[in-house]
């Protein structure tokens, strides 16, 4: 006979295997999830945004999961939100962004992130929720909310202070500059910085460390560090902002 979780764990895999551009599989414990859509640096379709949500809340359910990393196939971790997917928005609590992003903020396991190559918008902002950020030094990350017309999101106008200082947050948010792994490290955005060809084994080998720990004491002490309301509240507000920058670049293109 199978156990619950076995069963859990079998249809959760088949399920987001099955969807486009994610792939996640379970492996000593550490749930992978992967972005493959190299063609389009690994940039998020809508369908990738449901997919990845759904991933998350199987990993945080499914109690043979004992952390969580995220990374990308190909030459690049994640491109953003890929632009002609802006055809789908307004977006309200129930569609696929708002939904990936809430389940990012409620992941109490541990969560890890491994970037190289390019990182842009929300393939930056994500990594606000990682427990763990390990990057190669050359990789290159870009916030281009502002010179999109929209909001950044996230809780990213909340969380990217915070981490790496009111200044430096003001740089990148305001002034859409790129920046390198390298520099991320300096800054605290990044944990750990890893050669290339080594990124995989050490995004695995950070997870298992962290799988090790009591689950319910590190879930309760994630909590505290970030309190998940706070967060939604202002992940909620962004999308508000991008719903409104949304529909006033459409009425302009109408005059």
């Amino acid at each position: 006979m199978t156990s619950a979780s076995q069963t859990t764990d079998r249809r959760s895999r088949s399920a987001v295997r099955a969807a486009e551009g994610i792939l996640s599989t379970l492996v000593d414990g550490v749930w992978r999830i992967q972005i493959h859509r190299a063609s389009k640096r690994n940039a998020l379709t809508m369908t990738m945004f449901s997919a990845l949500a759904e991933s998350l809340a199987l990993a945080q359910a499914n109690d043979a999961v004992r952390a969580i990393t995220l990374s990308g196939l190909g030459p690049n971790f994640c491109a953003g939100h890929d632009l002609s997917a802006f055809d789908s928005w307004p977006q309200g609590p129930g569609d696929p962004v708002p939904r990936f992003l809430h389940a990012l903020a409620d992941v109490r396991k541990p969560l890890l992130i491994g970037v190289h190559g390019s990182a842009a918008g929300i393939g930056v902002t994500m990594l606000l929720h990682a427990d763990w950020v390990i990057a190669t030094s050359d990789a290159v990350m870009k916030l281009p909310f502002v010179d999109l017309g929209i909001a950044p999101e996230a809780g990213s106008s909340l969380l990217l202070a915070r981490a790496i200082g009111a200044l430096r947050a003001r740089r990148l948010l305001l002034g859409g500059e790129a920046f390198t792994g390298q520099q991320a490290h300096d800054w605290g955005l990044v944990s750990e910085l890893a050669p290339a060809n080594e990124l995989a084994t050490c995004l695995q080998h950070r997870a298992l460390a962290l799988a090790a720990k009591d689950p319910k004491v590190y879930g309760r002490i994630k909590a505290l560090l970030v309190p998940a309301g706070e967060v939604r509240a202002r992940i909620d507000e962004e999308i508000d902002l991008i719903n409104i920058c949304v529909a006033e670049r459409r009425a302009l293109q109408t005059l």
